[in-house]
C-alpha cells in the first residue's frame, strides 16, 4: 500500500492496519512521504484517520488524543498504544472483551495485555477460544509457561518460531529479554540489535538496548536510543530518565574543544531572529510561534515547524539556509533542554559576525566592565529578570544589547513598564538599548 492509497481507503480491521504498517514504513523514502501524509491528517482534523497514521508510525500518545468509536479497529488502536505505553492495567480492562475477536491482530493484542497485566487465568481461558496464528498460538502458550517459571521451555519455542518465522517481532524480543535477565549480554544485544531494522521500532527494545549500552559504558549510543524513544514521545518518563543520566555520564568524555563549542553555541543560539534578512512572511511565521532566538528556531524540528499554519516549504527551506550559514540546523534541542552540538559547527566563527558591537562606537573601559556584568547584578524586578534570563536565555548585560527595543517588547508579559525599567538600569551603567536595527549607539 502506497500513503495515497493509506488514506483514501484506510484499513478498517486491526489485521489490515498491521499488514498497511509493514509495507509502509519498510523504504525510507515511502515512510517519509507517510509521515508526512500523517502530520497533514492531524492538521485537517481527521481524526480516525490521523488515529490509525499515528498508530502506523509509532506516536502512540497521538493515537489515544486522536481515536475515537467502539469498533475493533478503535479497540486496538486503544489497546496497543497502551500496552507501548507501559499501561497493562488499561490496556487490559480496555481489550479482555476482545478475545473472541474474529480478527488475529485484535485477540493477540488482548492476550498480551491479559498477561502483561497479571490476569494469567483470563488469559489461559481466552488462549483456548483465541482466533490466533499457528505461530502466534504457539509464542503465547510460551509466554504463560515463561510467566510460570519456565524459562528453558519458553525460549526453545521461541527458537522453533524463529526458525519457521523470522519475521516473528516478538518471539525474538522475548529471547532477547530472556537473554538480557540472564545475563548474557553479548547475545541480548545481538538480539535486540536484529530488532533494529523493525519500523517503528518497539520502544521497549530502544530502552532495554540503551541500558545495555550504558553498562558498557557505551553512552552515545544509549542516549542514540532513548532519544530515539522521545523523538516519537517527548513526554516517556524512563526515556527522559535515562537519557539524562546518559547525557551526564557522557559529558565526563567531553574534551577541551568540544567544551569550547558548546560555550560558543549558547553564545550563538542566543542571538534574535531579527538580526536576520527573512521573508515577511517567514518572519511573521516565526513571530506568530512565539520564536524569537535562534536557539527557539532549532529547539524545533522540520515536522514541527511545518505543522504550523501558514508554513510551508519555501519558508523551511529560506530558515535552513540562514541555519546552515551558521553551521546550525533544525532540531538541535534535547528532551533536557540541552543542545546538539552539530558536527559543522565552527567555535572559531568571528565575534562580530553573531554579535556586531560596532553600532555602539568607540567603547570605554567602564561600558566593557558594564556589559561583563550578571543580569541578576542589575536588581531587575521579578518579570523583567524572567523575560531576559528564562525566557531569552540570556547572562550578562552585554547580551541584552543584541537585542531592540521592538525586539523584547514583541515578548510576553515584557511591556513599556518593564522596558523603562530596565532602560533606566543600562543608563545608570553608560549603555541604553536600541531603538530600531542598525542604529548607532551615541555612548554614555
Amino acid at each position: 500500500m502506497d500513503p495515497a492509497g493509506f488514506f483514501a481507503a484506510p484499513p478498517s480491521k486491526p489485521s489490515d492496519l498491521l499488514r498497511a504498517r509493514q509495507g509502509l514504513l519498510t523504504d525510507p523514502q515511502t515512510a517519509e512521504k507517510f509521515e508526512s501524509a500523517v502530520r497533514e491528517a492531524r492538521a485537517a482534523g481527521n481524526p480516525r484517520v490521523a488515529a490509525a497514521g499515528s498508530w502506523v508510525t509509532g506516536e502512540y500518545r497521538k493515537v489515544l488524543e486522536l481515536v475515537d468509536g467502539d469498533d475493533e479497529l478503535a479497540l486496538f488502536l486503544q489497546g496497543s498504544s497502551l500496552l507501548e505505553l507501559d499501561r497493562p492495567a488499561e490496556a487490559a480492562e480496555l481489550l479482555a472483551g476482545a478475545l473472541g475477536s474474529e480478527d488475529p491482530a485484535l485477540a493477540a493484542a488482548a492476550l498480551e495485555a491479559l498477561i502483561a497485566a497479571g490476569r494469567l487465568e483470563e488469559a489461559r481461558e481466552g488462549l483456548e477460544k483465541a482466533r490466533l496464528t499457528e505461530a502466534d498460538r504457539t509464542f503465547f502458550e510460551a509466554r504463560l509457561l515463561e510467566e510460570e517459571g519456565g524459562y528453558a521451555e519458553a525460549c526453545a519455542a521461541y527458537e522453533r518460531i524463529l526458525e519457521q518465522d523470522p519475521s516473528h517481532l516478538q518471539a525474538r524480543f522475548r529471547l532477547a529479554l530472556r537473554a538480557d535477565l540472564h545475563g548474557d549480554d553479548e547475545l541480548a544485544v545481538r538480539l535486540y540489535e536484529e530488532l533494529l531494522d523493525q519500523r517503528p521500532i518497539p520502544v521497549s527494545v530502544l530502552i532495554n538496548l540503551g541500558v545495555l549500552y550504558e553498562d558498557h559504558h557505551q553512552y552515545e549510543k544509549a542516549c542514540g536510543c532513548y532519544g530515539a524513544v522521545l523523538k516519537r514521545d517527548p513526554k516517556h518518563p524512563r526515556a527522559r530518565l535515562y537519557f539524562k543520566d546518559a547525557h551526564e555520564s557522557l559529558d565526563m568524555y567531553y574534551d577541551e574543544d568540544l567544551e569550547r563549542k558548546e560555550d560558543r553555541l549558547m553564545q550563538v543560539l542566543r542571538t534574535p531572529i531579527s538580526e536576520f534578512e527573512l521573508s515577511v512572511r517567514a518572519r511573521n511565521c516565526l513571530s506568530n510561534m512565539d520564536i524569537r532566538t535562534l536557539g527557539d528556531l532549532v529547539s524545533h524540528t522540520e515536522a514541527e515547524l511545518l505543522e504550523f499554519k501558514n508554513f510551508g516549504e519555501t519558508s523551511l527551506n529560506e530558515i535552513k539556509r540562514v541555519l546552515a550559514a551558521k553551521g546550525l540546523r533544525l532540531g538541535l534541542r534535547r528532551e533536557d533542554g540541552s543542545f546538539v552540538v552539530p558536527e559543522e559547527f565552527e567555535a572559531d566563527g568571528r565575534e562580530s559576525e553573531e554579535f556586531d558591537l560596532s553600532w555602539l562606537g568607540e567603547i570605554s573601559d567602564q561600558q566593557r566592565e558594564a556589559m561583563e556584568m550578571q543580569i541578576s547584578s542589575l536588581n531587575l524586578s521579578v518579570r523583567c529578570h524572567r523575560a531576559l534570563v528564562e525566557r531569552l536565555n540570556l547572562q550578562k548585560v552585554g547580551d541584552i544589547l543584541r537585542y531592540t527595543e521592538e525586539d523584547l517588547l514583541s515578548m510576553p508579559n515584557f511591556g513599556i513598564t518593564s522596558l523603562n525599567e530596565l532602560n533606566k538600569k543600562l543608563e545608570e551603567l553608560g549603555l541604553r538599548i536600541r531603538t530600531g536595527r542598525g542604529e548607532e549607539y551615541s555612548g554614555g
